[in-house]
């Protein structure tokens, strides 16, 4: 199913449905993926993503990663919403996925 995400991935942001149907999205979305393994992806889809690897047996958890994310803010964002933007991320984050696992069952 991956590779008919990759014009969704590409600048053109169009996802091509097998009835032939193409759905132009906004220059504004952006779609994130969480995959267990990459053994179904081609170097054409690899090429197109930002792949953070996360090892599973070191159970970093979420909050570096938010962390480095809100560090690498313009220095307007981050003086004037730095602090909010985190304490929204640690306030909700972690409910939001108890949600998700609880959908999945």
């Amino acid at each position: 199913w991956i590779e008919n995400m990759n014009t969704v991935l590409d600048d053109n942001k169009k996802l091509c449905l097998n009835s032939g149907e193409i759905i132009k999205l906004s220059v504004v979305t952006t779609m994130l993926f969480e995959v267990r393994d990459l053994d179904y992806a081609s170097p054409a889809t690899v090429s197109r993503v930002g792949i953070v690897f996360l090892e599973p047996d070191t159970d970093l958890g979420w909050k570096p990663i938010i962390d480095s994310w809100v560090q690498k803010l313009d220095d307007y964002i981050l003086k004037d919403h730095g602090e909010q933007i985190t304490n929204l991320f640690y306030g909700y984050f972690e409910v939001m996925l108890e949600c998700t696992k609880k959908v999945r069952t």
